[in-house]
């Protein structure tokens, strides 16, 4: 807001808006499918390192095997 003589902000502060609350919106649901939740079986057992592919992998990282079950 302009104090209409000088053209510059006006020293009163504005007044709050009321406050109004938002109607709940649900959360999106992830598409089914996808990757599964546990990488435990890519887990390279002597790097640590993730398997690039599903087990039996060899270890990018180490060249060991990942074999897990």
């Amino acid at each position: 807001m302009t104090d209409d003589s000088t053209g510059r902000p006006s020293a009163r502060p504005r007044e709050a808006e009321p406050y109004e609350p938002q109607p709940h919106e649900p959360e999106p649901r992830e598409p089914a499918g996808g990757e599964s939740a546990c990488l435990l079986p890519l887990v390279c057992e002597e790097c640590g390192a993730l398997a690039e592919a599903r087990p039996p992998a060899v270890c990018w990282r180490c060249s060991a095997l990942v074999d897990r079950a």
